[in-house]
């Protein structure tokens, strides 16, 4: 039984609870207080009054029995409609902005209207039919990627567990799922989904910035159904991430569509939104959004009607003034047919200082982003005017430096600058002038301007697939030999070949392939071994598999780098290359493994050089363990060395270690016998003699040493020795509890 004096008022924005109490629940038979599955409004859109409420005196609830006869449930009083003011919209949204968690971001379907629509009983009636109709969305059920929750995505209610093993927000990567998904949410009459839907894009796009699958139009249709219903708060909170995250490089809310934010708080009387929305005005004019001077005029005049503060008014009359000295020189500074003109001026004084402030002044007065590309468009035509010409002159840096000294330098030059680049390497690449290709290639990457993700304006290169892009920029590197800025290239472009995101051809593969092998030759020659190993390990198939890739066709790459490597005593990276070899089941050739295993012995690198030993064994490289396991003959093979000899040796020993160690040991027999093998049939004797004498060299450098007593000849004419008792004896109690561990126990 509650009172109405009990019920006290959230003085949150958007809160689904009407009053102080909270939704019941009966999740794992307990009562605890529902989620706010709105979003933490930015500390600007939060109110700091509390709303005073009319207070009646509710009616007895009704005692609902559930199946536990635990709980009880209260029918919450009826209320009087009350107007709700908006938040007030101050600070960053970089600071306040807050997201809910991933399992929290969702809207729970209560038996209470939502805060956001008046509480009369047609609202209430179209509330109960939603509620009650089906679970999953109004429109076509979305096949989801793998690891994400079909409850959060394809159902009106939403996921409702506390920790979700499922992903509620978009990965990176799946730019394109997320747009579909938006789309389809808005595309709904649910309020809910429709809030759910910004709340997918903020999470985002807060930790995503926008590719290439980011469509503007989305954005645009989310605005529209915000302020159609209208939800200021979400327009705000979607205008603040998209500020936030540079999306207005990509997209800019049309003027009619800001004028009609400025009419919905005016016609609501929200006083307190006005500071807020100050700032995204700010923001939207700084990032390059054109009003007319009556637009701002019938802004201005808004803000006077809901008495603004003289502050708020003066920052829109501070634009107005530089929007208006903007519309002055819009005369003389966009006419485009002009301009296009005056660049073929520039281009035949070969001015390209002042091609590149006509390009400024042309960016400062241009509205339309298609006008300025196709103005770009023009300008990059005229950089390439002299791709066959000998001359070491290359125009596209004294514009790029023109461009870049202008203080109102942003984004959008950026990345059209980037895009002229493209063109003008391409130009270069086509007429093999490599020096001026990499002049332009350095000039892009001083300016921090990331190309490998950009295309070209206009012909081939406005088609060329990412791997193409940085193909030609290796290309150009090589060929005017620089290795370190085309190993930079790659690096800087993550080694991308083709994947989902970036899909390239054949063609684009193949060229890759020749490419990077030519850089580990190079690399090889000046004896950069790491950067050789980096280079390869990157080759197509070895970091993303391919069904028709035969990895064997890498074997003599890798192996003539393991021979360098080995030559020049660089262990460590032979040892890491052999490791890689293996796990990409790449074929080694068996000499050179020896002979790594043999050096890495010889410089007392004994812990890698038994674990390649084990790795040799189950290659087949020496004879199979099992012949020699719990036996009491070793047979070593005459072409070994001292140091194989031993690891053989080792692996016997603990082997028959019980044996050794039993009371009874001293009167067991223990051979070895040294194999001759069949190439020794093709040798002088002095070769079979110098594998007794690594045999003996072996035992000796033994930690503690081994002895062997010479017992005999057999009839295949092989030496066969007796492994002396007590030494083994004495080499297992100092060794075995390593030495178990190495050979048996992994």
């Amino acid at each position: 039984m509650i009172t109405g004096n009990q019920i006290k008022h959230s003085s949150s924005f958007g809160s689904e609870s009407v009053g102080g109490y909270t939704e019941e629940s009966f999740e794992e038979g307990q009562l605890t207080e529902s989620e706010d599955h709105h979003f933490d409004v930015a500390a600007e859109c939060r109110f700091p009054e509390k709303v005073d409420v009319k207070e009646e005196k509710t009616n007895i609830c009704e005692i609902k029995k559930r199946e536990n006869s635990k709980y009880l449930g209260l029918l919450s009083s009826t209320l009087v409609e009350s107007s709700m003011p908006l938040p007030s919209l101050k600070g960053h949204p970089d600071e306040n902005c807050k997201l809910p968690q991933p399992w929290r971001n969702d809207f729970k379907v209560t038996d209470k209207p939502s805060a956001h629509l008046p509480l009369n009983s047609t609202a209430h009636k179209e509330w109960k039919m939603e509620r009650n109709s089906l679970s999953y969305l109004p429109v076509s059920k979305t096949a989801l990627p793998t690891g994400y929750c079909n409850i959060y995505f394809n159902t009106v209610r939403g996921c409702w567990r506390r920790n979700c093993w499922y992903l509620h927000v978009p990965k990176q990567g799946d730019e394109k799922f997320c747009m579909e998904i938006i789309q389809k949410l808005v595309s709904t009459v649910n309020i809910n989904l429709l809030q759910r839907a910004v709340q997918i894009f903020t999470n985002y796009y807060r930790r995503v910035p926008p590719g290439i699958h980011y469509d503007p139009e989305v954005q645009r249709t989310l605005l529209l159904s915000l302020l159609n219903r209208p939800l200021l708060q979400d327009v705000f909170l979607v205008l603040n991430i998209g500020a936030i995250v540079k999306i207005l490089i990509f997209f800019q809310p049309s003027v009619e569509i800001f004028v009609k934010v400025f009419e919905c708080v005016a016609t609501t009387g929200l006083k307190k939104a006005v500071p807020n929305l100050v700032d995204i005005f700010c923001k939207l004019v700084e990032a390059g959004m054109i009003l007319q001077p009556q637009h701002v005029d019938y802004i201005i005049k808004l803000l006077n009607d809901m008495q603004a503060s003289e502050s708020e008014i003066s920052v829109i009359l501070a634009m107005k003034t530089r929007l208006h000295s903007q519309e002055s020189k819009k005369n003389w500074l966009y006419d485009l047919d002009l301009a296009i003109a005056e660049i073929e001026h520039c281009k035949e004084r070969a001015d390209w200082i002042k091609l590149g402030t006509l390009y400024i002044n042309i960016r400062m007065g241009c509205e339309n982003l298609t006008d300025l590309k196709r103005f770009s468009t023009c300008v990059a035509d005229a950089l390439t005017k002299d791709s066959k010409d000998e001359r070491s002159v290359v125009p596209f840096c004294e514009f790029a430096e023109t461009v870049g000294q202008d203080p109102n330098h942003n984004g959008v030059d950026k990345n059209l600058l980037g895009r002229i680049g493209i063109s003008v390497i391409f130009s270069y690449h086509k007429y093999k002038q490599w020096m001026k290709g990499k002049k332009v290639l350095d000039k892009l990457h001083k300016m921090q301007i990331d190309f490998t993700t950009l295309k070209g304006l206009a012909g081939s290169e406005s088609l060329a697939p990412r791997c193409q892009v940085v193909n030609v920029a290796v290309e150009i590197f090589l060929e005017s030999g620089s290795l370190d800025g085309a190993i930079w290239v790659l690096k800087e472009s993550e080694w991308i070949i083709n994947t989902s995101l970036w899909p390239c051809d054949r063609m684009d593969v193949l060229n890759r392939h020749n490419l990077l092998c030519t850089i580990a030759s190079e690399a090889l020659k000046k004896s950069l071994y790491r950067q050789a190993f980096e280079v390869l390990q990157n080759l197509p198939g070895l970091q993303e598999p391919q069904d028709a890739l035969d990895v064997s066709q890498y074997s003599a790459l890798f192996n003539q780098l393991l021979d360098s490597c080995i030559e020049n005593n660089s262990l460590g990276m032979s040892s890491s290359v052999v490791d890689f070899m293996i796990l990409k089941n790449i074929p080694i050739n068996f000499s050179f493994f020896r002979g790594l295993i043999t050096a890495l012995g010889r410089s007392c690198f004994w812990l890698r050089a038994r674990s390649h030993y084990k790795s040799a064994l189950s290659l087949g490289i020496y004879p199979p363990l099992e012949g020699n396991l719990y036996r009491k003959i070793l047979h070593i093979p005459s072409y070994m060395s001292e140091i194989e000899m031993l690891l053989a040796t080792e692996i016997f020993m603990v082997s028959n270690a019980s044996n050794i160690q039993s009371p009874g040991g001293s009167s067991q027999t223990f051979q070895i016998v040294l194999k001759r093998c069949e190439e020794d049939k093709l040798r002088s004797k002095d070769d079979y003699r110098a594998a007794t004498e690594r045999l003996m060299l072996a035992v000796r450098i033994s930690t503690p040493k081994l002895f062997i007593k010479h017992m005999t000849v057999n009839a295949a004419m092989e030496q066969v020795y007796i492994l002396d008792h007590f030494a083994a004896l004495k080499w297992l109690k100092e060794n075995m509890k390593w030495a178990g561990k190495v050979w048996l126990f992994q």
